[in-house]
C-alpha cells in the first residue's frame, strides 16, 4: 500500500493526484494480439473478444494475455437511508449473503470456484451504516479518503485481473444520487430500477435523492466531494481499487450500476484514468445503461440480470479467461 501518498490536511487532494499519475499500457502487446488473431481467421471474426483480449494484454503488459490469478472483490456496505423505505433488502440480509459466500454455498461462490476466481469479501462497517444522505454527508473527508485507501487491499497478491461487485441495502439509491451529481438530470432518470421494484418504493427513492441533492447543494461539483456526500463506503472502496489497479497495471471489470457509478467518479476526475476498466455486463436496470454510456463503455455480455452483486463480473472474468486460450497454444511465445 506504499503507493498511497501520505494523507495530510486534504486527503482527497491526494486521492485526486492518483488519477493523474502517468500510466501507459503496452500497445505492442495489444498489436501482437490482433496480429495473432489474423492468423486464426479473418479480421473481425472474434468481435468484442478481440478488443477485450488486446485490452487485457495491453494492461497486463505482456503477450500472450493470460489470466492465472484473478480476484473477484465484493464490497458489502450499509446505508442509513435503507431505513426509509427505499430498499427490498436489509443489513441482516446482507449478512446472510456474506455467510453464503464464505460458506461456498451461494451461487456466486460456486460460479467463482468453477472459474478459478479468488473470491474476496470485504465488510465495510456493517454495524455502523453511513448516515442518511438526505440529512447529512455519508462520510467525512478523512473517512472517505481512508475508505478509498482501503480499496487498495483488494489488490493484495497482485492479481492479473480484478472484477468488482457490491451489495447492501440502499446502495442503488446512493449510486443514483451520485449519478445525479455527476451527470445532472432528474432523480427519476437515475433512480430507474429494474422491473422488480414496486412503484411506491421508486417514489420513495426519488424523493430521498431529491432531498439529498438539496441538502448537499454547493458540494457536488467536485466528484470526490460528491462521493463523500452522497456515496457509501463500498463505492469509495471501488474507487480506490480502480485507482490502485491502474497504477499496478491490473485490468478491472465492472459489474452493475453501482460499480459503474464508482468508475464514473474516477472518470469525472480524469477520463484517461479508467482506460484499464471494462464493463462485464449490463443489468436490466435502465440507469445502468445510461451510466455506461456516460463513461464510454459497452458491456461484454448482455446478461439481463436484475442486479449486480458480482455475478456479471464473475461471468465476464471466466469469459476473458477462455478468450485467452487461443494465445496460449504451442504456437505462442510467452514473455
Amino acid at each position: 500500500m506504499s503507493q498511497f501518498p501520505d494523507q495530510s490536511a486534504r486527503p482527497l487532494d491526494d486521492v485526486r493526484d492518483l488519477a493523474f499519475r502517468p500510466v501507459e499500457p503496452d500497445q505492442r502487446a495489444a498489436e501482437a494480439v490482433y496480429k495473432a488473431l489474423l492468423g486464426m481467421g479473418r479480421e473481425g471474426d472474434f468481435g468484442k473478444l478481440a478488443d477485450a483480449t488486446a485490452w487485457l494484454a495491453a494492461w497486463q503488459k505482456r503477450y500472450p494475455p493470460r489470466i492465472e490469478s484473478p480476484t473477484l472483490a465484493i464490497f458489502a456496505g450499509a446505508h442509513g437511508l435503507a431505513n426509509h423505505g427505499v430498499s427490498l433488502s436489509s443489513t441482516s440480509s446482507t449478512r446472510e449473503k456474506i455467510e453464503g459466500l464464505r460458506s461456498g454455498q451461494a451461487p456466486l461462490a460456486l460460479i467463482a470456484a468453477q472459474g478459478g476466481l479468488n473470491l474476496r469479501i470485504f465488510e465495510l462497517a456493517l454495524e455502523q451504516p453511513t448516515p442518511n444522505i438526505a440529512e447529512q454527508a455519508a462520510m467525512t473527508e478523512k473517512e472517505c479518503a481512508a475508505t478509498i485507501a482501503f480499496g487498495f487491499e483488494a489488490l493484495e497478491g497482485s492479481p492479473d485481473l480484478i472484477g468488482l461487485g457490491v451489495f447492501g441495502a440502499g446502495i442503488g439509491t446512493a449510486a443514483a444520487a451520485l449519478a445525479c451529481a455527476l451527470y445532472g438530470g432528474a432523480p427519476e432518470y437515475w433512480v430507474r430500477p429494474g422491473p422488480q421494484i414496486p412503484a411506491d418504493m421508486v417514489g420513495q427513492r426519488v424523493q430521498l435523492v431529491s432531498d439529498a441533492l438539496k441538502v448537499h447543494r454547493g458540494h457536488l461539483s467536485d466528484p470526490l466531494e460528491a462521493l463523500r456526500c452522497l456515496g457509501g463506503r463500498e463505492l469509495a472502496a471501488c474507487v480506490g481499487t480502480i485507482l490502485a489497479a491502474r497504477l499496478q497495471g491490473i485490468p478491472v471489470l465492472l459489474d452493475g450500476f453501482a460499480t459503474t457509478v464508482a468508475a464514473g467518479v474516477v472518470h469525472a476526475i480524469n477520463p484517461l484514468a479508467i482506460d484499464h476498466v471494462r464493463a462485464a455486463h449490463m443489468t436490466r436496470r435502465p440507469a445502468h445503461q445510461a451510466a455506461l454510456e456516460r463513461i464510454g463503455l459497452s458491456p461484454l455480455l448482455p446478461l439481463d440480470f436484475n442486479t449486480g452483486g458480482g455475478l456479471g463480473s464473475a461471468f465476464g472474468m471466466t469469459l476473458l479467461k477462455s478468450a485467452c486460450a487461443p494465445f496460449l497454444g504451442p504456437h505462442s511465445s510467452a514473455d
